[in-house]
Parts: C-alpha cells; sequence; structure tokens
C-alpha cells in the first residue's frame, strides 16, 4: 500500500465512524419515543391478541435500541475526541497532507524523464 492509502484509508474510516454514530444515536432517540407509544399500545389494546403484536413490536423495538444503543457507545469516545477544535484541525492537516502526498507519488511513480539544464553543445 502507497502512504496515501493508509492515509485516505484513516480518514475515510473516521468520516464512516462519524456518520455510524449519528446514525445509531439519531435510532436510540427514535427508539426511546417509540417507547410511549407502545406501551399505550399494550395498555389499550382490546384483547390478548393485539396485546402480544404490541408486545412483539416492543420486544423488538428494544432490541434495535440496544444494538444502536451499544454502536453509539463503541465510537462515542472516538468521535468525541475528534470533534474537539484542536484534533478537527489535525484532520484538516491530515487532508491538506494526503494531497501533498498524492502528488509527491505521481510524479515518483510516473515515467520520469531527464531535461538537460545546460544547453547542448
Amino acid at each position: 500500500m502507497l502512504p496515501s492509502e493508509v492515509i485516505e484509508c484513516f480518514l475515510n474510516t473516521i468520516r464512516e465512524w462519524e456518520t455510524e454514530y449519528q446514525m445509531s444515536f439519531d435510532v436510540v432517540g427514535t427508539e426511546d419515543k417509540r417507547l410511549q407509544d407502545l406501551l399505550h399500545e399494550i395498555e389499550l389494546s382490546k384483547n390478548a391478541k393485539e396485546k402480544n403484536r404490541a408486545a412483539t413490536k416492543l420486544k423488538n423495538s428494544r432490541k434495535m435500541r440496544r444494538e444502536n444503543k451499544d454502536k453509539v457507545l463503541m465510537l462515542e469516545s472516538i468521535v468525541k475526541f475528534f470533534e474537539e477544535p484542536q484534533n478537527r484541525k489535525v484532520l484538516k492537516q491530515m487532508e491538506q497532507l494526503l494531497g501533498r502526498q498524492r502528488k509527491q507519488e505521481k510524479m515518483l511513480l510516473s515515467e520520469r524523464i531527464y531535461k538537460p539544464r545546460v544547453g547542448g553543445e
């Protein structure tokens, strides 16, 4: 792997984690709100069959919330770290470094031609 590929992979991973964190965080919030709806559905159901359906929805909702809450907890420290201004600045600097590194690699990996500095005889 080229150094630029490693840097790019790192930056892409951080971006993916930030996106995954935010999506999971939003799902946890939605499922928290859904809890009240499902509890009322159970409370107001007219028969056992309706209660069972609502209880199954509640079970699935809690499972989804738990899975997403685990993702949030797994990524929270990393995402919060890169939200700090000085660390966000480092990410920007790494993006600039990536551009310079790609330019250098392109020059080094292309076919090079020597052009004499002093005119011919």
